[in-house]
């Protein structure tokens, strides 16, 4: 949908000011939005998560550990498809008043397209590069967005998400390097001219909802700070925007309608997009491919 069209319809459960930030911007930060009951059970399926990857001791298709990952210090970077792995996720992310609030920005018809819990553990926790989801998994049309929720406290210590206002409405950057290797960040020349002076934190209290739009230019800090962050994330679209590739994170999920109705009709806008590698042979996470674990040449 365009997001002329979609604003026709009235806020479900934004407020009118932060719909339009997110079309304005690129980006919008719904403070304490979720409810403590959901956060006590979410964070308690975290922990069950955790607790498994203590028996894992290199990264696979569920986990990407950090490479001091140990059974007695766990750290993770990413837990992928956290749905399929606790129905306590998919249960949030449809009973929830959250979906609601997806459907203000991406119009009344919601499709769910992947899932991920990202972790920035205290004391170093991973830092993120400038870069857009966009070339990740480009869709026929750009009303698709990712949002995160904060499971804990996020302030600036904690490497909050980062997001350049109004870079939504420009260029979408080649996020392979020179010699054609996928590195899921901007190159370096490209990284340079970021006016990253303009940046927003989005920092928020526990139940805060980070939105951004998949082609808003993004990136966080190391956490330094003594709390750990873990953030749940989910990818969604309007029901009539099409991947173009496959999805590199395997769900049972994948494609179901979380509101409204499925598409009658594929929606295209105009663009020629560079696609991403073929990762049907294996995909971790953004992590390893910035930090330049994958090394495989497209």
């Amino acid at each position: 949908m365009l997001a002329e069209d979609i604003q026709k319809h009235a806020c479900r459960a934004m407020t009118a000011e932060q719909r339009a930030r997110y079309f304005d911007d690129g980006f919008t930060l719904l403070p304490s939005f979720v409810e403590p009951e959901w956060i006590a059970a979410l964070n308690d399926a975290v922990g069950k998560l955790v607790e498994r990857s203590r028996s894992v001791t290199a990264s696979d298709s569920v986990f990407d550990l950090e490479p001091d990952h140990t059974p007695e210090n766990p750290r993770l970077r990413r837990v992928s498809s956290p749905c399929d792995q606790d129905d306590i996720f998919w249960r949030f992310l449809t009973e929830s008043r959250l979906a609601d609030a997806l459907a203000d920005v991406v119009g009344p018809d919601v499709k769910f397209y992947q899932a991920k819990l990202n972790f920035k553990w205290a004391k170093g926790g991973a830092e993120v590069s400038w870069h857009q989801d966009q070339p990740f998994f480009p869709h026929t049309n750009h009303a698709v967005l990712t949002c995160g929720i904060y499971l804990n406290d996020c302030g600036p210590e904690q490497g909050p998400l980062m997001c350049i206002p109004g870079s939504h409405k420009g260029e979408i950057y080649d996020h392979y390097d020179d010699a054609g290797v996928w590195r899921g960040e901007l190159r370096k020349s490209a990284a340079a001219q970021v006016p990253a002076d303009r940046a927003v934190e989005l920092s928020g209290p526990v139940g805060s909802v980070t939105m951004h739009n998949y082609r808003t230019l993004h990136a966080s800090r190391k956490n330094e700070s003594d709390l750990g962050r873990p953030l749940l994330l989910f990818v969604i679209s309007a029901a009539d925007a099409m991947p173009y590739t496959a999805q590199p994170l395997k769900s049972r999920y994948e494609q179901a309608i979380i509101r409204g109705e499925p598409a009658r009709f594929a929606h295209h806008e105009p663009g020629s997009y560079r696609l991403p590698p073929d990762w049907s042979g294996g995909y971790t996470s953004i992590f390893s491919a910035q930090q330049q674990e994958d090394v495989a040449a497209m």
